[in-house]
Formats: C-alpha cells, sequence, structure tokens
C-alpha cells in the first residue's frame, strides 16, 4: 500500500486534502520506484496525476536532511509550471520544515540569490534562470541528491536542451534522476541514451481524452465566430473556461473584445512580464475573472479544478497539443467540456489534426446562423 511507503508528516498533509480520495495509476507505479532508488522515465498524459507521483517520494526522501546544500533540483520549461511545482511542494510540505522555491527571470536574481544563500532544500527552476545562477555561482549544486526534468518534451521543443545539459553537468553527484513527459518523442529518447542509461520505464499514456470531457465541434462563419462564443457563453451557463487561439495577438483582440462586452476575462500570453503573467492566473484560479483567454503556453500543467470549458477558438496545430489544451477541464474527478470552433478554411486542419478520430459536427437550433453583422464588430478578425 502506497501510504504506507511515505512519511507520517506528508501522510498527514495528504489526509487533509479533500480532492485525493485514491493515488492515480501513474502514482502506484511511480512512487515505490522513486523510494527503492531507482531512475524512473514517466510517460504520462496530462491530468494523471504525474506531479504528485514525484513530489510525494522526493518530500518523504529528504524530511530530515538539511537546507545547505539544496538536495533537489526541478527543471521545468514555463514559469507557471514552475510556479505550479513549487505550490504543490508546499501543499505537501506543510507540517515539515523543509523549504523550497522557484527560480525563472522576470524577477529579482538578487533576491533569488538572498534566498538561495539562506538554504532551500528543494529548487523549482526554469532553465535560462537556473543557467544565469549556475554562471554566477549563486546556487550550489552539489549536494543534489534528486534531479527531475518535468514535461521534458516541452523542454526539447522549447530549445533548452543546451541549459539542461550545463544543470546535469553541474550535478554529477546527484542519486537519481527522473524524467516525465506527455510524449517519447526522439529528442527525449537521445536525451534519455545520454543521461539515464539505467532506468525504469513506467508508461501511462494512450494520449486520448478522459471519458469525463464531453467533447464538442462546432462549425461556424469566420464573422460569426465571436458572436457564437459569446452565445456559448450564455447558452452553456459557462462561469469558469480557458479560450484558447492559436497566436498572441488573437489572444490579445480576443480578449479586448471580452472586457470591451464587460465579460470578466484575463489574457496570458508568453511576452508578457511575469507580474503580468501570475496576476492573469491568479485571477482565474482566484475566481475573479470567469474567463482565461491563453495561447498554448497555458495547454500544459495548469491545474484549475473549478474550470467547467476548455473553448479551442482556433483548432491547434497538433492531437497532442488538443489533448494537453482539453486537460485543463475535468480536473481531479471533475466533469469537463471542450468546445472547438472551426470555420471552413479551418476544416482541413480540424481534420489533420483529429485524424481517423471520428469528431460529430454540432449546432444549434437556439443560434441564428444567418446573423447579419456590422463591420465594427469584426476587428477581432
Amino acid at each position: 500500500m502506497i501510504k504506507k511507503l511515505l512519511a507520517p508528516s506528508i501522510l498527514k498533509s495528504i489526509d487533509e486534502e479533500k480532492n485525493i480520495i485514491d493515488f492515480t495509476d501513474i502514482q502506484k507505479l511511480v512512487i515505490p520506484k522513486i523510494l527503492s532508488g531507482e531512475n524512473i522515465i514517466g510517460i504520462s498524459e496530462t491530468g494523471s496525476g504525474k506531479t504528485l507521483s514525484f513530489v510525494l517520494p522526493i518530500l518523504t526522501q529528504i524530511i530530515l536532511t538539511s537546507k545547505r546544500p539544496t538536495r533537489v533540483l526541478i527543471i521545468t520549461p514555463t514559469k507557471e509550471l514552475s510556479d505550479q511545482i513549487l505550490k504543490v511542494f508546499k501543499r505537501f510540505a506543510r507540517h515539515t520544515s523543509l523549504i523550497s522555491m522557484s527560480l525563472y527571470g522576470g524577477v529579482s536574481f538578487q533576491e533569488q540569490s538572498k534566498v538561495l544563500e539562506k538554504g532551500v532544500h528543494i529548487v523549482v527552476a526554469c532553465p535560462g534562470r537556473l543557467k544565469d545562477h549556475i554562471e554566477k555561482e549563486t546556487i550550489n549544486l552539489s549536494g543534489i541528491e534528486t534531479v527531475v526534468l518535468d514535461e521534458a518534451d516541452q523542454l526539447m521543443d522549447m530549445g533548452f536542451l543546451p541549459d539542461i545539459n550545463i544543470a546535469l553537468e553541474k550535478t554529477k553527484g546527484r542519486k537519481q534522476l527522473h524524467l516525465f513527459s506527455a510524449t517519447f518523442s526522439q529528442e527525449v529518447k537521445d536525451l534519455v541514451s545520454t543521461f539515464l542509461p539505467i532506468h525504469h520505464l513506467i508508461e501511462s499514456n494512450n494520449l486520448r481524452p478522459k471519458e469525463s470531457i464531453a467533447e464538442l465541434f462546432c462549425p461556424i462563419s469566420p464573422e460569426l465566430k465571436y458572436p457564437f462564443l459569446r452565445f456559448i457563453l450564455k447558452f452553456k451557463k459557462i462561469k469558469s473556461a480557458l479560450i484558447f487561439t492559436r497566436t498572441k495577438d488573437e489572444a490579445k483582440n480576443l480578449g479586448e473584445q471580452l472586457l470591451a462586452d464587460r465579460y470578466q476575462a484575463s489574457v496570458l500570453i508568453g511576452d508578457m512580464t511575469t507580474h503580468q503573467r501570475k496576476k492573469s492566473l491568479e485571477a482565474i484560479k482566484s475566481k475573479n475573472a470567469m474567463l482565461l483567454i491563453a495561447t498554448d503556453i497555458a495547454s500544459r500543467g495548469i491545474d484549475i479544478p473549478h474550470v467547467t470549458h476548455v473553448i479551442n477558438y482556433n483548432p491547434p496545430e497538433s492531437y497532442e497539443s488538443y489533448i494537453h489544451r482539453i486537460g485543463r477541464t475535468a480536473r481531479h474527478l471533475n466533469q469537463g467540456e471542450a468546445i472547438t470552433l472551426f470555420t471552413p478554411d479551418e476544416l482541413f486542419q480540424l481534420e489533420k489534426l483529429m485524424g481517423d478520430k471520428i469528431f460529430k459536427k454540432t449546432k444549434f437550433k437556439d443560434f441564428n446562423y444567418q446573423l447579419k453583422i456590422e463591420k465594427r464588430f469584426l476587428k477581432i478578425f
């Protein structure tokens, strides 16, 4: 039984969590292996609970260790995911004296250095800022026992391999290296062959939507796309949703239009400052905003349990991206709905990404598909 393997103070935190009824498949497979000292490669779909699969055993392993030098290094591709993983560590370490922090750009380097100098057990870092601290010798990695590469496929896609190589070279004395990824791409396999010749592969990934997500595919003409979005928000009585666009400009324009129409909306895109991104994400997490309009930067790792709907304002570029996007709903055993809008020009893209997976087109009799729209309402197109 998994609970018997974990430290009592960690179990106390688990027992206080109302949404943890049982461990997920990947948690049942990964936790014992990490605690037995093995290196893990975990291939698992979004929403499978992989973060807890490494957080819980790692906390158990280091619970009685000193904060100097740092014991655990987690490398992750985005600031949002770094913050989210940090929150999970803090939540489940609340009955311990373990200290954790995040490292990423856009915030004070000097302040980060001061915290590192005082000593922390766990660092959750983005590759670029981690490299800066390594080069300036403001972080001591000599005592690192465990390294985790989270969302490894995305780390590779974003070109972080050189920075990761530097970090792994600096942590040669580590006891364990774990890699988690949604897909086992060739780039990830190459990384594994270099740094993880001895490992235990755990695959819990069939890249398909969760059964708790209802999927709708809605054809619509370009000029009616925004009015149809407003119709869907009202017709479905949506109180919390993530809306994905293909580009940053589309996200900005759609956010402006929704705000002008008095929707509680925030925008999350890659070229925003760290403060702006945190503010946007916190708005929907705290329910101060009902809508978060984002690019694929928000398609991974973002965990907002009360989000009931994901709306693809544009079809994504790949089926993998589609699965990650819609995986932002139906979290923690909840039900969810994913609605994909597509114009005639986007039909080919949708058919391409869905492959041989059949999708049923949905139309709503309560929407006027012959609606005439004045030009002044078409600025977001």
